[in-house]
């Protein structure tokens, strides 16, 4: 079975990517484990920033399909739980298993051909090319798709990157502690909170090296669960979420509607994107928030960036490297840069105590709208930087000002670097071992100093 592109995965990158390139009048096959009725469904919090839809000039959920509640904005909590930070910004809560029904429909309309119920078995590889798949249907029935451009877009697990040879630089790995490991439960009940927002709660005794968070989707239902840092000794989720949360909610919740678990890389995207006849996507491709691990938009967005680049590499003759290659610094510019740049602050959040998170909020250090930028731009406003100076409070801690100045430092460094990523894969590797080096250096920073 011959296709122009073959994607591997039915998330919302797999399946947007399966829209845009059909759209473009080309040939796509889409291989998915599971079936129509649950392809949509993924376990995690179920929220998306309106700006989201805006960039990809998506229509906006459905009120009663897609869309189960919406949001003003998401308040922070620190962990005594006496402050909390308001950051505006309109989003909503998805019905997950809709929206993902709603994109499946969106490629099927535009022509995609979907094999589900399809388990990927490997990538079909001639010398420094991959050319297609094996999947089997759930008789066990192998098949095989053969294609000029193949797309994973198999999560977290990214099974088909991880398939090819080692040698390549798309097979990099990702070290366990740059992903979360996630617990979450969506629960009927009455708990007493502004359904106007999303909530965020920091408490490294709860969620170390993440955080919990409360997301009500309306009409008595919400969305509660926690990321932990995936880490030798890290505490099991799931046993985070019964000592901690569940027992604080036992008598607000009256039925449990679904619970499950699942990953999360959040880091910035791996190095490289791309090979010959090959691309890789969402979470396959590291595109998460590495702040807040929020990846649904990301997901979409790299999935669209990706099929543009495709659609010019037909364009041209071939889906090589060399012309799949724009896809790094298009999306670097778009989102990727600023991955880079909330990576470094990602990591030094993952070491600061549950009395340095309170004395930030207590301080009054940090406003919403510097946080709303921090998301959404990857910048440390020197606004913050010149509170500081001024704050008396400052004085039982004076190596917290040196220290702002180093973080701000390293986040302007990382996304320097990434905005000026090479153009051609002739300059890679030099660019990876700058890559490397000042990661390392900051990482050697952050564990003597912070």
């Amino acid at each position: 079975m011959k296709y122009d592109v073959i994607v591997v995965g039915g998330g919302v990158g797999g399946l947007y990517a399966s829209y845009a390139l059909a759209k473009n009048g080309l040939k796509v096959a889409l291989i998915e484990m599971k079936n129509e009725e649950s392809i949509g469904d993924k376990v995690c919090g179920d929220a998306i920033g309106e700006h989201h839809f805006v960039e990809l000039n998506l229509e906006p959920p459905i009120p009663g399909f897609d869309k189960d509640h919406e949001y003003d904005g998401v308040m922070l909590i620190s962990p005594d739980e006496l402050y909390s930070i308001s950051v505006k910004g309109r989003g909503y809560s998805l019905n997950r298993r809709n929206f993902g029904l709603r994109l499946y429909r969106m490629a099927i309309n535009n022509g995609v051909e979907a094999y589900l119920e399809h388990f990927f078995v490997k990538p079909l590889v001639s010398g420094s090319r991959v050319f297609g798949v094996i999947a089997k249907d759930k008789s066990g029935f192998e098949k095989k798709f053969e294609g000029k451009v193949v797309i994973d877009a198999t999560g977290a697990a990214a099974a088909v990157r991880k398939s090819l040879p080692r040698e390549w630089w798309i097979s990099i790995d990702i070290p366990n502690e740059d992903y979360n490991i996630t617990y979450r439960e969506v629960v009927v009940g009455d708990i007493d909170v502004d359904e106007r927002y999303a909530y965020i709660y920091l408490n490294v005794d709860v969620a170390p090296g993440g955080y919990w968070w409360l997301f009500p989707k309306g009409r008595g239902i919400y969305n509660i669960g926690l990321g932990v840092q995936w880490k030798k000794n890290a505490p099991n989720p799931k046993t985070q979420y019964n000592n901690y949360i569940l027992s604080r909610f036992k008598n607000k919740v009256s039925e449990v509607i679904h619970r499950g678990g699942g990953v999360v890389p959040t880091r910035r995207p791996i190095p490289c994107m791309v090979w010959n006849g090959f691309v890789v996507i969402g979470d396959a491709a590291a595109t998460a928030n590495p702040v807040h691990g929020g990846g649904i938009g990301s997901a979409m967005l790299s999935a669209k960036i990706a099929s543009d680049v495709i659609v010019e590499a037909l364009e041209k003759g071939d889906a090589t490297i060399d012309n799949l290659w724009s896809y790094h610094t298009k999306f670097h510019r778009a989102y990727g840069a600023k991955q880079a740049s909330l990576d470094v602050l990602r990591m030094f959040l993952q070491r600061m105590s549950n009395s340095d998170l309170n004395f930030v909020f207590k301080s009054g250090l940090v406003n919403g709208s510097e946080v709303y930028d921090m998301g959404s731009k990857g910048v440390l406003s020197t606004s913050i930087i010149s509170r500081v100076k001024g704050f008396i409070a400052l004085a039982s801690r004076p190596g917290f000002l040196t220290k702002l100045y180093k973080l701000k430092q390293y986040m302007d460094k990382a996304m320097e670097l990434y905005l000026n990523y090479p153009t051609t894969p002739g300059e890679y590797v030099r660019w990876l071992e700058s890559e490397q080096r000042l990661f390392e250096e900051y990482r050697s920073w952050l564990a003597e100093k912070v």
